[in-house]
């Protein structure tokens, strides 16, 4: 079972998914690159590192509660300012959250809908 954990939640607890997320989940990597063309037309690329991961999950129907518990996590964790640790069930990833993660969007009576973007802290 996947889980979020910092410190300063709760005390440090887990916070672990009521629900898995909907069909569609997105994993992939950014780079950093920095494209620089001279006067000649010359392009150079510089990368600053060798990719970061990210994922992208999507809930479409969660309680309430849920809801109020990720909405903490989010205020706990500054949205995107601090990093805390995801493990996937198998392995545990430093990351932080992207701008626009965690709006919620009301479906059906107490019911919701959000997305959750993240991104590697360190390179992999």
């Amino acid at each position: 079972m996947a889980y979020f954990n910092h410190s300063s939640y709760d005390s440090g607890t887990n916070l672990t998914f009521e629900v898995e997320p909907d069909f569609g989940t997105q994993t992939g990597k950014e780079y950093s690159n920095t494209t620089l063309e001279s006067y000649s037309g010359t392009e150079y690329v510089i990368q600053a590192h060798t990719g970061k991961k990210t994922w992208q999950w999507s809930w479409s129907s969660i309680s309430s509660t849920f809801k109020t518990q990720l909405e903490n996590f989010r205020n706990t964790v500054g949205g995107n300012y601090k990093s805390f640790t995801y493990n996937d069930g198998s392995t545990s990833y430093t990351v932080r959250m992207t701008d626009g993660s965690l709006q919620f969007a009301e479906n059906s009576y107490r019911r919701y809908s959000t997305t959750i973007n993240l991104r590697e802290v360190s390179p992999s």
